[in-house]
């Protein structure tokens, strides 16, 4: 490897208020002032809002509203029930958004650390004879604030975390294995009980293959490292142990839990064995289309650190990141789940190492990074307010009809705060970006500050500006009232055909429906028709007659049709 120096300059400190106001736009939007959006937002929220309002068994075993959920564990929405519990005084889910909002700034905190314990030792930070280079301290410090950036700026992510599900709740859990196996290197057993603490709490969020991916990830470790090497001993035996038993109080637990408990079990395990098909044709080209921009600007800096660290793969800063994702992406390869559930996972190496690669990259590149960030981020942010503005005067017209029919029919009111806040947003990264072209920084964290903020200014503008239409669009709040309206007070229980978890979750939460056991006969019956079925009439079955139908704003692929049998 060609030799590089850091100098005290190079590794200036990234203002604490400017990380921790970048840090706070990319939470909050997102989380104030919208529904349960449908699909896994909505569906995730009605796991916690069940726990929230039900029992010890409704806390023990997944559910929507008396649906089993095998594919989730109680851990993430343990927090956001036992939130809605503790405060009373706010709707169940506020509580379930804070608690998610709570988890991304607890993964910043500890992917921060994590990076920061990496990259302050001597393998990392360049020899220096001379002492012309930054401290140790500094050096760690600029390569953290970096690798956070990095993981902001990531494309694929900033959506994903912003949902109440245990897709999101794993890259919280996932930054804690790193930390803990980034401590273990200076305290063997405390760092390997913090990564198996992660370890059986990804049991308990994502199931048994991404856990086995981190356990296979310590295992892989001292093989790859000489320094992980020296302190294998404790730190594979603490974490082995921490992840064994914690892994295995939720599932004996369910065993101990009666017929119900063994029940839900089995299908948990179930679940867990179909994981093992392996990914589909379709799912392989959809991850193959995916990678680029999913991971960009992380993906081109990871492989120049590759390439730049390949002859010393065993620096604890570069083996930790690789061997997790590679651990992680040979289990992708078994799994059978959606791409973005798959990459989300990966996210977390991938910015360490780039932030790694930061030191070594050419002037030439990290222009060409920024100017990539100007140019798209401004003609994202142009684009936002164009379409906003032709939304709302219907000028110029053929962008107000594309934008309209987002939702048909809406119409915005108190915009005022949203225009400030959009405008102080854009003023906020003219600035930047003028600054970054009229100076030249030679920090470190230069080459990616315009594209995370350029990142969370654009998904400042659509969460404030047109967050209103988007919450028309994929919520089920006015469906699910115009349904609870139609039902009225005086029934037994609502019968389901077809019904996805998001619609249930959403007719519970918004239309408090009664929903009737599978063996229980019940009065009433809701179904959820899709595709051609959902554009053509109700067939109506002897002995029950159609009461109600209906669907999301300009949404003819889905409706919902509510029946009543006859007496």
């Amino acid at each position: 490897m060609r030799p590089f120096l850091v100098t005290e300059l190079q590794a200036g400190k990234l203002p604490r208020w400017g990380l921790l106001l970048l840090c706070l736009l990319y939470i909050v939007p997102g989380f104030v002032g919208r529904d349960p959006w449908r699909y896994g937002d909505a569906a995730g929220f009605g796991v916690a809002l069940t726990m929230a309002r039900g029992d010890a068994s409704d806390w023990l075993l997944p559910n929507i509203a008396g649906e089993p959920v095998y594919d989730e564990g109680p851990l993430p929405f343990w927090v956001g029930a036992a939130l809605a519990r503790l405060l009373p005084f706010i709707s169940e889910h506020t509580a379930a958004r804070s608690a998610a909002a709570a988890g991304i700034a607890l993964l910043f905190v500890v992917f921060w650390y994590a990076v920061y314990s990496l990259s302050k030792r001597p393998g990392l930070m360049p020899s220096d004879p001379f002492g012309a280079s930054a401290t140790r301290v500094d050096f760690g410090r600029a390569i953290a604030d970096s690798a956070l950036l990095v993981l902001m700026a990531t494309l694929g992510v900033i959506a994903r975390v912003h949902e109440t599900t245990g897709q999101a709740a794993q890259l919280t859990i996932g930054a804690f294995f790193l930390f803990g196996a980034a401590t273990a290197l200076y305290r063997p057993t405390r760092g390997g009980l913090i990564a198996g603490a992660a370890i059986g709490a990804t049991v308990m969020t994502r199931g048994l293959l991404p856990a086995f991916a981190l356990t296979a990830c310590a295992a892989a470790l001292p093989l790859v490292s000489r320094d992980y090497r020296l302190v294998a001993a404790r730190w594979l035996a603490t974490t082995l142990l921490a992840g064994t038993l914690i892994g295995l109080a939720w599932p004996l637990a369910l065993l101990g839990a009666g017929q119900p408990g063994t029940e839900h079990l089995a299908g948990w395990l179930a679940w867990n064995r179909a994981q093992l098909t392996g990914p589909t044709l379709d799912s392989a080209q959809d991850i193959a289309r995916t990678l680029p921009w999913y991971f960009w600007p992380a993906w081109p800096m990871a492989f120049w650190a590759l390439y730049r660290w390949r002859g010393r793969i065993g620096e604890p800063a570069v083996a930790l990141p690789l061997t997790n994702l590679a651990t992680g992406a040979v289990v992708a390869l078994v799994l059978t789940e959606a791409p973005d559930d798959l990459l989300l996972r990966l996210a977390l190496p991938l910015a360490m190492l780039a932030a790694a690669g930061l030191p070594t990259l050419a002037r030439s590149v990290v222009s060409l990074l920024d100017w990539f960030a100007v140019m798209t981020y401004s003609v994202i942010s142009f684009v936002v307010w164009a379409y906003w503005i032709a939304f709302v005067t219907g000028f110029p017209p053929r962008m107000a009809f594309s934008a309209r029919r987002i939702a048909p029919g809406f119409e915005p009111d108190w915009i005022v705060i949203d225009i400030v806040l959009g405008v102080l947003a854009t003023v906020g990264w003219a600035l930047l970006v003028r600054w970054r072209v009229s100076r030249q920084p030679p920090m470190l964290w230069r080459a990616v500050v315009l594209s995370s903020s350029g990142l969370v200014v654009a998904w400042f503008l659509l969460m404030t500006l047109w967050l209103p239409v988007f919450n028309v669009r994929n919520t089920y709040r006015d469906v699910s009232r115009q349904a609870a309206s139609a039902l009225g007070d005086r029934y037994d229980c609502v019968a389901t055909e077809r019904l996805g978890r998001a619609q249930r979750a959403s007719l519970q939460y918004f239309g408090d429906f009664r929903f009737g056991a599978p063996d229980r006969s019940c009065g009433w019956r809701i179904v959820q028709d899709e595709g051609p079925l959902a554009r053509t009439q109700a067939s109506v079955e002897p002995g029950w007659r159609l009461v109600w139908e209906g669907s999301r704003p300009h949404d003819d692929d889905e409706r919902l049709r509510l029946y009543q049998r006859l007496r």
